[in-house]
């Protein structure tokens, strides 16, 4: 457990970077392919990659500025990402001794519920925000396919953000880290 900040500075600014090259990928280059209406949601994974591996009080400060870096790239504001993340690793830290990703089909499956938490979460203050359904629902058909994508990533992804954190124990495709 890594319990003071500086020990998270060179990782996180580490993240940060994949971060922003992700999306930059998912939005200028993906719709110079033709793909416009979906953005696959890389700081999704990596908020919930941080609520899966670290144990440090400095976990919502982590995800703020996860969170804020991500508002470059978006419209959408840093404010219901940070809350519904923070929301999550909460719902996480109660559920982290049951929680083990000890195969490629279980990493997928709980990222892929939380991501559904996540969307609940956000659609629900957005909700408050608005008082309107309907961009609610345009976005939940987005949503599907975005969650799926980042679902199947999640694996291979966490391996990699293992190597950068540095946190010990099982991999996510059943190897030592």
């Amino acid at each position: 457990m890594r319990t003071q900040f500086k020990d998270l500075i060179i990782p996180l600014i580490i993240t940060l970077l994949i971060l922003i090259v992700l999306e930059i990928v998912s939005t200028a280059l993906l719709p110079a392919f033709g793909v416009q209406k979906y953005i696959i949601p890389f700081n999704i994974l990596i908020v919930l990659y941080l609520g899966f591996k670290l144990e440090t009080p400095f976990l919502a400060v982590l995800i703020l500025i996860v969170q804020y870096f991500h508002s470059f790239f978006s419209i959408e504001g840093w404010e219901l990402g940070t809350i519904a993340g923070v929301f999550i690793c909460i719902v996480i830290s109660y559920l982290r001794d049951v929680l083990h990703f000890s195969s490629a089909i279980i990493t997928i499956t709980v990222t892929q519920i939380f991501q559904l938490i996540w969307f609940v979460i956000v659609s629900s203050l957005f909700y408050l925000k608005t008082n309107s359904f309907t961009l609610i629902v345009e976005k939940m058909w987005r949503f599907v396919p975005e969650s799926i994508v980042i679902s199947l990533l999640a694996p291979f992804f966490f391996a990699i953000l293992d190597k950068i954190w540095k946190t010990g124990g099982e991999g996510m495709l059943g190897e030592d880290v």
